[in-house]
Formats: C-alpha cells, sequence, structure tokens
C-alpha cells in the first residue's frame, strides 16, 4: 500500500510539474508565493506542489464598457458608449503591481471621458466625437501604462441625449428643415421669376430687332424703288426730250389737227384755245386759207 502510494504521489508530482504554454500566453510562475520566473510558449517543468503559474495573454484584447452618463458643460445629459482595445505589455507590472489591472484601465477611462466631456458643450460633444477620441486616447495611455498593458484604440461607439433633450432637437431639426424648404421654394420661384423675365425681355429685344429691321429694310426697299421710279422718269424724260429736240413742227400740227378732229366729232360748241395753237394752226395751208377768209368777211 505504500509503495502504491509513493506511485502516485510521484505519477501527481509529474503531472503537477508539466506546463504547456500556448501562443499568445505568457506564464508567470509564482514559488512559494514569489515571483520566480516568466514562461514563454511551449512545454515547461515547474516544481510540484511549491509552485504554480498564471496564464496571461498578450494578444490584443476588445473591452465593451457599460453605457455612461455624462453631463456636458451647458448641463445637457447624455449617455455615452465607448469601445477600447488594449494589450499587456509588462507581464510582471501587469499581474503584481495591480489587483485588477483591467479594471482600473476602465475606472481610469471613465474619469477621464467625464472630465473631457464635462469641459464641452452638447454641440461640441455631438460633432466631435474623434477630437474626443484622440483626447481620451492620449490621457489613458500616459495612466494605463504604469498597469502593464497598453490601450491601442478607443472609440466612442454612440451619443444619444436625454429624451428631452432628443425631442427639442427633433423640434429644432423640424424647424429648421421647414426654414430650409421655405427658403429654397422662395429661392426656386424667385430664380423662376429672374428667368422668366430675362426670357420676356429677350423676346422683346428680339420682337424689336426684328420690327427695327422689318423698318430698314421697307425704308431701304421704298428708298431704292423711288430711286428707281425717278431714275426711270429721268430715263423717259431724257428720251422724250432727245425725241423733241429732232422733231418737226409738223408733228405738233398734225397733233393739233387730230385734236381738233376730236373736237369737231364731240358734242362741244364752244372751244377755247390759246393763240399759239391757233397760230400753230395757221400754218396750215388749209387752215391758213380758212382763217384769212373768216377775217376778210369781218
Amino acid at each position: 500500500m505504500l509503495g502504491l502510494l509513493i506511485l502516485l504521489i510521484i505519477i501527481l508530482g509529474l503531472l503537477l510539474s508539466v506546463k504547456i504554454i500556448t501562443q499568445p500566453d505568457r506564464g508567470v510562475v509564482i514559488t512559494l508565493g514569489k515571483y520566480n520566473k516568466t514562461l514563454t510558449p511551449g512545454i515547461h517543468l515547474i516544481a510540484p506542489f511549491i509552485s504554480h503559474v498564471i496564464r496571461v495573454s498578450t494578444a490584443q484584447t476588445p473591452v465593451d464598457l457599460d453605457e455612461q452618463v455624462v453631463i456636458t458643460k451647458d448641463n445637457a445629459e447624455i449617455s455615452v458608449k465607448i469601445s477600447l482595445k488594449y494589450h499587456v505589455t509588462n507581464i510582471e507590472d501587469f499581474v503584481f503591481k495591480n489587483e485588477d489591472s483591467v479594471r482600473s484601465m476602465t475606472q481610469d477611462t471613465r474619469a477621464s471621458l467625464r472630465g473631457i466631456i464635462g469641459n464641452k458643450e452638447l454641440n461640441e460633444v455631438l460633432n466631435g466625437t474623434e477630437e474626443i477620441n484622440r483626447a481620451l486616447f492620449a490621457g489613458l495611455s500616459d495612466v494605463t501604462a504604469g498597469y502593464g498593458l497598453n490601450v491601442d484604440r478607443v472609440n466612442i461607439d454612440s451619443v444619444n441625449p436625454s429624451r428631452d433633450i432628443q425631442d427639442s432637437m427633433n423640434k429644432l431639426l423640424k424647424a429648421t428643415r421647414e426654414r430650409d424648404a421655405a427658403i429654397a421654394t422662395a429661392q426656386g420661384k424667385s430664380k423662376s421669376i429672374t428667368l422668366e423675365n430675362e426670357a420676356n425681355n429677350q423676346a422683346l429685344l428680339a420682337t424689336n430687332q426684328a420690327q427695327n429691321t422689318a423698318l430698314v429694310n421697307s425704308a431701304t426697299a421704298k428708298a431704292t424703288a423711288i430711286h428707281t421710279e425717278a431714275d426711270a422718269d429721268a430715263y423717259r424724260i431724257g428720251k422724250l426730250n432727245a425725241a423733241l429736240s429732232v422733231s418737226s413742227q409738223n408733228y405738233f400740227i398734225s397733233q393739233n389737227i387730230a385734236a381738233f378732229k376730236e373736237l369737231a366729232n364731240s358734242d362741244a360748241n364752244t372751244v377755247v384755245m390759246p393763240n399759239t395753237a391757233i397760230d400753230s394752226l395757221g400754218a396750215v395751208p388749209a387752215f391758213a386759207e380758212a382763217f384769212k377768209a373768216t377775217k376778210s368777211a369781218k
């Protein structure tokens, strides 16, 4: 029995002395309550019964913080949801210098967030989350260095004002949209009126230009016609004068005789004639004899 008991103790000791560390973990060996060494990934032997191993992950670890209520500079109550990522940089500090480094990091994150948002107004918080992220990250990097870990990233997931503030913001947003819509409608009408006036002015200008062009063309055509008619009259007069200049006296006498023939055939019994016409008739021999006889009888 004693031999069997000793064999069981040896087997148990061997099982307790063999430790396998998987990547990316590290193993902190505590012997008799004191730090002994840090184990890297792989298989290791430790002193059984008097030593134990604390496993620490060095991989980047995400943490989602609970929603936090914060008061802004202008006394607006908002709820903020934050997430962050960290990784362990110093195994000994992470295990021995703080009872719970992750919890301490979380508390510092909440405290820093209250301080940053408390110095900003609501609009600055709602429109400046990136700036808050940078300020929070810079503050945590210095504080958490003593915890043996490093904050890799901080992100504000959501910022939700209280119900009363949301209602007020919705009313303001609705009023702003209605105002913008009214302004857009007024601008559209103004632009439409302007375009219509411009179109009317252009049409009127085109009409006036067309009328002016028509008047100019009409006046030009009339002037051309008058000039052509004057040229024609001048041409006819010139031709007539040329013809008269070469006509004999007998032509005019013949014309007078023809005129008297027409008068003789008419119903008129009295004819008034200028002396020159009578004198021209006298140039005809037959009429000359007749006139002489008439003068002798008188």
